[in-house]
């Protein structure tokens, strides 16, 4: 990823900071998302992932290196397809997934992007409303698309 690119993402007021994903920190990457309860593509996954032009890999790190929220995404020809967004369970209610959603739309935006994609389980009341307060609207339903535990997926777009 462009380092200029990122000269436009602010510092987030806590003091924490987003940063692009590097191998270094993958292995927080990860740890974070199985204490949120995400599936996770694994720290080869992400690695391949890294390669990926298109792919928009970020992360929040605290000044002690450690990783406490995440975004992953990639850029489809003219769509964000985001896969995750997780913010760990002490630092969430912040302002922090916020900023680090706009920080991927401003990238995704210099890669072409002009509306963003995501599904969050039908049960995930919390996600449902932040994706909701951000300007997401459900277009979809996918039944019984998780199956660990089984849940509809509810598919929300927006333009960037």
């Amino acid at each position: 990823m462009d380092e200029m690119i990122l000269t436009d993402i602010e510092t987030i007021p806590t003091g924490l900071r987003v940063a692009p994903m590097t191998p270094e920190i993958l292995p927080g990457v990860v740890t974070l998302e199985e204490e949120c309860g995400l599936n996770s593509r694994g720290i080869e996954g992400y690695r391949r992932m890294l390669s990926n032009p298109g792919a928009i890999l970020l992360a929040v790190i605290e000044k002690d290196d450690r990783v406490i929220g995440v975004f992953s995404g990639s850029v489809v020809v003219d769509e964000l397809q985001i896969d995750d967004l997780a913010i760990s369970l002490l630092y969430r209610r912040r302002g922090i997934g916020r900023k680090l959603l706009n920080s991927a739309f401003s990238l995704a935006k210099s890669l072409g992007a002009h509306t963003a994609i995501l599904e969050v389980r039908s049960a995930n009341s919390p996600a449902r409303e932040f994706y909701q307060k951000e300007g997401f609207k459900v277009v979809g339903l996918r039944s019984r698309y998780y199956t660990s535990p089984p849940d509809d997926a509810l598919l929300f777009s927006r333009e960037i």
